[in-house]
């Protein structure tokens, strides 16, 4: 019986070494899945870092945007009132043609009416 019970020792002692055998390179293969997770993990952070950077620097791209482009409130006043400055100005050239033309026929009128008056004259004179 002792003989029996040595030799069910020793199988348990070799099944005992065996188990320990497979589980110490059960947890090597984990420990190795667990590092390659980790540096799998590590790598994820810095990508998801850079592109959230690239994301801040589109939303500071559109903060300084709307801080140097001028609003659409902003830009039609200024149009409306450079549309009625230009109208004010044109009116005023128009104006100024009007009364330069004016001018210039009422000079021709005067030339014309003084050389109808100096031909009368004349004719005045030759026939007198």
């Amino acid at each position: 019986m002792e003989q029996h019970l040595n030799a069910i020792e020793r199988l348990f002692d070799a099944k005992l070494v065996n188990l320990t055998t497979k589980i110490e390179a059960q947890a090597a293969h984990v420990g190795l899945g667990l590092a390659a997770a980790d540096k799998a993990v590590t790598k994820a952070e810095i990508a998801t870092e850079k592109r959230f950077e690239s994301v801040n620097e589109f939303r500071q791209t559109l903060s300084d945007q709307t801080k140097t482009f001028i609003a659409r409130v902003e830009f039609e006043v200024v149009r409306d009132s450079q549309a009625k400055h230009l109208a004010d100005l044109a009116s005023r050239l128009d104006k100024l043609e009007g009364k330069g033309i004016g001018l210039n026929a009422g000079w021709i009128y005067l030339v014309g009416g003084l050389t109808v008056v100096a031909t009368v004259t004349g004719l005045v004179l030759a026939f007198a």
